[in-house]
């Protein structure tokens, strides 16, 4: 276990809390410079100096509040040791088409499943990828969740790497492509069991589909698809215009379902997470597991740091509101 600091330098902003403890002490000083002039006995600096303690408490507190704390620990996390898997996801123009400007795209749609269906799958590990003309590993299957969300939130996203087809092009996605995550060795050698989930709207280019099937078969990968395709949905861009560039393209529903049919696959629709858990977990079946790497969990203390600040904070309004008298001889 071990304490971080998120923003260490924001302590510095309690700087400015100094100043009134300052001018407490230059105030008590020329008081009692005062009262020796004029003779008298100066007050008891016993109220002074609780005033004193509690403003540098309450400096002190919101200065680790503000540096924000938090304390971190990394615990052995174990996944199955015979199999892996990869979501792959498609980022080209296509996937950013949605029903309205202000509605969510269809990538964002196959995040929200993305994220259920590995909340789902438990200890099998995971990787993430994306699909253009190419596929690009973005994270090696792995049981972290938190590296799976931060992965699919930070690095998945539209045209995210660029593809090399012009963009006159209707359709920037070949499905075919993913042969590459049989030669390109995505998957550990100990894993024997393969599962690869793509999610993608269909729109495809037809290279390399045919030799699918029997890459599949040679690589033992099992591949199921989710599809997100509707015939109302356009690209808009950040302003919200409607691009005239861009129609849904119908053709692209047969040539899905009749790939999955070769694949003796399923193509899955929006919010089907739970039905492909089950068929992803009817693949892989029970199999020995042994420890996959750590996860980190972390825990912001800041919000509690503050509580402390209502002590020091209580006294000194309880001291301003029923401040005492002073007395002298």
């Amino acid at each position: 276990m071990s304490i971080s600091f998120v923003t260490p330098l924001g302590a510095l902003i309690t700087l400015v809390g100094l100043v009134p403890l300052a001018m407490l002490v230059f105030e008590e000083r020329r008081l009692r410079a005062l009262c020796k002039r004029l003779g008298l006995r100066p007050p008891p600096s016993r109220p002074s100096l609780e005033v004193g303690v509690a403003l540098a408490a309450l400096v002190g507190v919101l200065a680790l509040a503000l540096a924000q704390p938090v304390v971190a620990r990394h615990t052995a996390k174990k996944g199955r040791a015979d199999a892996e898997a990869f979501f792959v996801f498609d980022v080209s123009r296509s996937m950013s088409a949605r029903t309205a400007p202000d509605s969510p795209n269809r990538l964002d749609q196959a995040r929200v499943d993305a994220k259920e269906l590995r909340a789902q799958l438990g200890d099998l590990p995971v990787g993430v990828a994306s699909l253009t003309d190419r596929v690009l590993p973005h994270l090696f299957p792995s049981v972290s969740m938190n590296a799976f969300n931060a992965t699919l939130d930070e690095s998945i996203g539209i045209d995210r790497p660029t593809m090399s087809i012009a963009y006159g092009n209707s359709s920037g996605t070949k499905i075919g492509a993913l042969a590459d995550l049989v030669t390109g060795n995505y998957f550990a050698a100990d894993a024997k069991k393969r599962v690869a989930v793509v999610f993608t709207d269909g729109e495809t280019l037809m290279d390399k589909l045919p030799i699918l099937p029997a890459r599949f078969k040679d690589g033992h990968l099992r591949v199921f698809f989710f599809r997100y395709w509707r015939a109302d949905q356009r690209i808009y861009n950040a302003a919200g215009q409607l691009n005239p560039a861009y129609s849904p393209d119908a053709t692209s529903l047969p040539i899905l379902d009749r790939l999955a049919q070769s694949l003796s696959s399923h193509v899955f629709q929006p919010g089907q997470a739970s039905e492909a858990a089950s068929a992803v977990r009817a693949v892989i079946g029970s199999g020995p597991t042994t420890v996959r790497g750590r996860e980190l969990n972390s825990f912001l203390l800041a919000p509690y740091v503050l509580l402390f600040a209502l002590i020091p904070l209580g006294f000194l309004l309880a001291r301003r509101n029923f401040p005492r008298r002073p007395s002298f001889a």
